[in-house]
């Protein structure tokens, strides 16, 4: 009796070892994502701070569908590329398919420049991302701008596009026109049951 006795306690008390092991791993696990969960919101509003309000929207996958149908970029294979907040690097990856061979972009958020880092190694992507502000890059060198800001941002860059885009090199804005543009201004309609949504605007000088 004693014995079978004993081997209950010792059986009660596995269990109740394994509960608390159990109950003390998911506390950890809940920990550790409340950390990183704050960790990449913090970092998500000082990179708001550092671009000057220029948040991080990745596009979704039919958007990506639609500029890879309807944007042709004549000679792409020769053509330098940037993208201005180029986030986890998926438009670069996207040029990059395309046939584009020179692609850079520029990303403040840590977090999201990361995840571009991590992805290009998954895809083997060649294409090149750099934790900088895309502010204090010289556009000169380069004969495709894309970018994807918002109203406000692309008209605080008419000056820059103005002063250093060269004169045989295009922007591409993805769904937000340039205010006070006063060169060439193509668009492309991408979404027709939305025509206003997802538009490409292309300006030259």
């Amino acid at each position: 009796m004693k014995s079978a006795v004993h081997f209950l306690i010792i059986k009660f008390s596995v269990r109740i070892a394994y509960m608390y092991i159990f109950l003390v791993t998911i506390l950890i696990i809940i920990c550790l994502v409340v950390l990183v969960t704050g960790f990449i919101q913090v970092n998500n509003l000082i990179a708001l701070f550092l671009a000057k309000g220029v948040p991080f929207v990745p596009l979704n996958k039919q958007q990506l569908e639609r500029i890879k149908k309807n944007l042709k970029i004549s000679n792409i294979k020769d053509k330098k590329i940037v993208d201005l907040g180029s986030g986890d690097g998926r438009v670069l990856r996207l040029f990059e398919q395309m046939g584009a061979e020179d692609i850079v972009g520029y990303e403040i958020n840590w977090w999201a420049h990361i995840k571009a880092k991590i992805l290009n190694s998954y895809f083997k992507s060649k294409v090149k991302v750099f934790y900088k502000n895309f502010n204090n890059v010289d556009l000169s060198q380069f004969d495709v701008v894309f970018c994807y800001l918002l109203p406000r941002n692309l008209k605080k860059m008419v000056k820059r596009f103005e002063k250093e885009i060269r004169s045989d090199a295009i922007i591409i804005s993805y769904a937000f026109e340039i205010d006070g543009w006063q060169g060439e201004i193509e668009m492309i309609e991408t979404n027709q049951l939305k025509p206003k949504l997802d538009r490409i605007f292309i300006y030259k000088k």
